[in-house]
């Protein structure tokens, strides 16, 4: 007999099914989020397991921690040719205005 358990996305901590908010984490749930398939869904539609892959731990085996998630990483730094365009952009305003200023 294969039975659910319940884990925080964000800390990996075991919760019960019910659970609102993580009690190691402290972050709120919203939905119940499946390790393998990753469908999301109410705690009741998870009674049995994923209803979309069936994914489910056997009752007398130790639970498997979902590892927390990554936080995304920073955007990536613009190109140089971004930095260039800005910077001739700015060179001919400044042209300009000096034009008209004498």
């Amino acid at each position: 007999m294969k039975k659910p358990h319940f884990f925080c996305e964000h800390c990996g901590a075991e919760v019960r099914k019910d659970a609102r908010v993580c009690p190691r984490c402290g972050r709120f749930f919203s939905s119940v989020k499946c390790p393998k398939c990753g469908h999301a869904g109410m705690p009741d539609d998870f009674s049995f397991g994923c209803p979309v892959c069936g994914y489910a731990i056997a009752a007398n085996a130790p639970p498997e921690p979902i590892k927390p998630q990554p936080s995304p990483l920073p955007a990536p730094p613009l190109p140089w040719w971004a930095f260039l365009a800005v910077g001739l952009t700015l060179m001919g305003l400044l042209l300009v205005l000096l034009r008209s200023l004498g």
